[in-house]
C-alpha cells in the first residue's frame, strides 16, 4: 500500500529577510500504532507529490515543512492525519491443475 501526499503551495503571509530561500521540503509520516517508526523524505521545493510505502493499515500523522539551507524551519508546518485501511478482500492465485512430464 502507498500513502500519497499531494502538496499545494501558496505565497507566505510571513516575510523573511532578503536572500532567504527554501532549500528543501521536509515531509514525514508516523503511524499511531505502538512501535511505529517515522518515515521522512527531503524533496525539492515545489515538489507536488510525495509517496510513502506503508505496510500497515493505521492512522498516520503527516508533517510538511519548508526548510532553509541551515536547517531552519520557514513558516508554520502543515500537519494532519490520514487513515490507511486494509483492503477487505484480496484475490489469490491458487493451484488449479498440475501437468506432469518426464525429462
Amino acid at each position: 500500500m502507498n500513502l500519497n501526499l499531494a502538496i499545494t503551495y501558496a505565497e507566505s503571509a510571513a516575510t523573511f529577510p532578503a536572500g532567504t530561500v527554501v532549500d528543501h521540503i521536509a515531509v514525514s509520516i508516523i503511524g499511531s500504532a505502538a512501535g511505529s517508526v517515522a518515515q521522512s523524505q527531503a524533496v525539492a521545493p515545489a515538489t507536488a507529490s510525495v509517496t510513502f510505502a506503508v505496510t500497515v493499515a493505521d492512522t498516520y500523522t503527516y508533517t510538511v515543512q519548508a526548510v532553509d539551507a541551515g536547517g531552519n524551519a520557514l513558516g508554520a508546518s502543515v500537519v494532519g492525519t490520514f487513515a490507511v485501511v486494509a483492503p477487505a478482500l484480496v484475490a489469490l492465485s491458487l493451484p488449479s491443475a498440475v501437468t506432469p512430464s518426464q525429462s
